[in-house]
C-alpha cells in the first residue's frame, strides 16, 4: 500500500487532490479494485473512470478536476506501467541448477544463474550473470547470453548464436535455425548450408514462437532495444535496426535491412534484398516489394504511400456505382443505334 502523493513522487507526477489516500493496487478501468488507481489517456474515458470504484486516476494535463483524486502526468501509459511494475514486481529466482538439466563440457556459468528443470545447454556456451532460463530451453553449442537476460519456457537456441543484456524471449521462440536456402536443380532442391549465426544486441524483446533464422554466411542481425510480438519470422541475414517494433504475424524475408526506430504492424510482409529507410511505418497487412526512404509511411498491397493508398481505397470503393453507371450509359446507346438504324 502507497499514498498517492509517494506514487506521484515515484513517477515524477502532481497530486490533484487528497495526497493522503492509500492506494492497494492497480487496474485498468474496468478491473480496478476499491482502493486501486487506473489510468485515463483521453478526456473520452474519464468520467467513466471517476464513475467506478477507483481510489484514484492517472490523467494526463488538462483534464478538469473530479471528486476523484487524480495522479496528473504528462505521458500517462508510462506512469501506468510504473506503476503496474510496483504493484507487481517480477518473480525472483533462486540461484541454483536443477538437478534434471544438462549442462555439456565447458560452459561457463556467470553469478547467481537460474537454470529450470529439463533445460538442456551445450558444450562451451557462457551464460552470463543473473540469467533466468526456464524448464525446457534447448541451449546449443558455442552460445552466448548476456548478463540479466530472461530465457522463457520451451525456447531453443542453436549453435553459435549470441544473445546481449537483458534480453527477453518468450516461450517456442526459435533463433538460429537454417535460413531458407535451396537451388532448384532437375526439378528437385539441393539444401544450401546454412553456416552463419544469428546476433541479438542488448534490451531486446522476442515474443511468443517468434523464429529467427541463421545467416546463409555472416550474421543475421537484430540491434539494440528492438521489440517483436508474437509469431514472426525473420528470415536469413535480415539486419534490424535499433528500436524497431514489429508486430504479431508478419515476415521479413532474407538479406531486406530495417533502420531505426522502424515499426512494422500486423501481419505485414517484406520481400527479400530491400532496404526500409530509419523511421518509417509499415502499416497492417501491407506487402512491402521495394526500398524505402527513411519517414515512408506505407500501407496496401503492394505498399505505396499511405495517403494514395487511401484513394485507391476510396476509389475501389465507388467501382459497384461506376459499374451501374456504365450500364445505364450502355443502355442508353443501344436506345441511340436503334433509333439511328430505325
Amino acid at each position: 500500500m502507497y499514498k498517492l502523493e509517494d506514487l506521484a513522487k515515484l513517477v515524477g507526477g502532481e497530486v490533484i487532490g487528497d495526497k493522503e489516500v492509500v492506494i492497494t493496487g492497480i487496474g485498468g478501468i474496468e478491473d480496478v479494485r476499491p482502493g486501486g488507481i487506473t489510468m485515463v489517456a483521453t478526456a473520452k474515458v474519464a468520467a467513466a473512470a471517476a464513475a467506478g470504484p477507483a481510489a484514484a486516476v492517472i490523467v494526463p494535463p488538462g483534464l478538469p478536476s473530479r471528486r476523484t483524486p487524480m495522479l496528473r502526468v504528462t505521458n500517462p501509459r508510462l506512469a501506468f506501467a510504473r506503476l503496474l511494475e510496483l504493484f507487481n514486481p517480477p518473480q525472483r529466482f533462486t540461484p541454483g541448477i536443477h538437478p534434471t538439466a544438462g549442462l555439456g563440457e565447458g560452459v561457463t556459468l556467470g553469478p547467481d544463474v537460474h537454470i529450470g528443470p529439463l533445460a538442456v545447454i551445450g558444450d562451451r556456451s557462457k551464460i552470463g550473470a543473473r540469467v533466468v532460463i526456464y524448464p525446457g530451453v534447448v541451449i546449443a553449442e558455442d552460445v552466448e547470453i548476456g548478463d540479466d537476460s530472461i530465457i522463457y519456457a520451451n525456447v531453443v537456441i542453436r549453435e553459435k548464436t549470441v544473445i546481449g543484456r537483458r534480453v527477453i524471449i518468450h516461450g517456442g521462440a526459435v533463433l538460429g535455425s537454417d535460413g531458407f536456402g535451396f537451388v532448384p536443380v532437375d526439378g528437385k532442391y539441393v539444401k544450401v548450408p546454412q553456416v552463419g549465426r544469428v546476433v541479438i544486441e542488448d534490451d531486446v524483446e522476442l515474443g511468443a514462437n517468434v523464429t529467427i533464422d541463421r545467416a546463409t554466411t555472416g550474421v543475421t542481425l537484430i540491434k539494440r532495444g528492438t521489440k517483436m510480438d508474437n509469431l514472426i519470422q525473420i528470415g536469413h541475414n535480415v539486419v534490424v535496426g535499433e528500436d524497431c517494433a514489429i508486430v504479431a504475424m508478419s515476415g521479413i524475408a532474407g538479406s531486406t535491412r530495417l533502420g531505426d526506430r522502424v515499426s512494422v504492424a500486423g501481419q505485414a510482409g517484406l520481400v527479400g534484398h530491400i532496404t526500409i529507410g530509419h523511421d518509417s511505418v509499415i502499416a497492417a497487412r501491407s506487402l512491402v516489394i521495394n526500398n524505402l526512404p527513411p519517414h515512408s509511411y506505407v500501407s496496401g498491397t503492394p505498399a505505396r504511400p499511405h495517403a494514395e493508398d487511401m484513394r485507391v481505397a476510396a476509389a475501389i470503393g465507388k467501382v459497384p456505382e461506376l459499374l451501374k453507371t456504365v450500364r445505364e450509359l450502355q443502355k442508353r446507346v443501344a436506345e441511340l443505334e436503334g433509333k439511328v438504324l430505325s
